[in-house]
């Protein structure tokens, strides 16, 4: 608050000291007597320029209007107490060793026939093969 004072009588002072009012340009015009008139505009002239100028300055600015922030509201945590659970302990079950089994032998039958085997005659007859 005290710049703005401070500054509008430094402005003031310029005004009187820099601006020639128009009541002194018309100084050395009298006509019969008259000439009182001229202040009395001049002044007038000087004022409202000031006032323009100074309330230019000072006049407040239309307020800038934003979109409010979005509000996200999140519900209220909700903390249930477990009821209590009685739980009995669980059985314990002692599990035999393991018993591999061995699985049954495939078996497939054939025909031999009649021939030599290793110099001896041999009559045909039927065979079986494991596995």
């Amino acid at each position: 608050m005290k710049r703005i004072v401070a500054g509008l009588v430094v402005l003031g002072f310029v005004a009187l000291l820099a601006v020639p009012t128009p009541a002194l340009a018309y100084r050395g015009h009298y006509h019969r007597g008259g000439g009182g008139g001229g202040y009395f505009a001049g002044g007038l002239a000087v004022g409202a320029l000031t006032g323009v100028v100074i309330g230019g300055i000072l006049a407040s600015r239309p307020p800038v209007v934003y979109q409010p922030a979005p509000v996200y509201v999140q519900p209220a945590p909700v903390y249930v107490q477990p009821a209590p659970v009685y739980v009995q302990p669980t059985p314990v079950y002692a599990q035999p060793a393991p018993v591999y089994v061995v699985p049954a032998p495939v078996c497939t039958d054939y025909w031999v026939p009649d021939g030599y085997h290793r110099g001896v005659w041999v009559q045909g007859h039927w065979e079986r093969a494991c596995r």
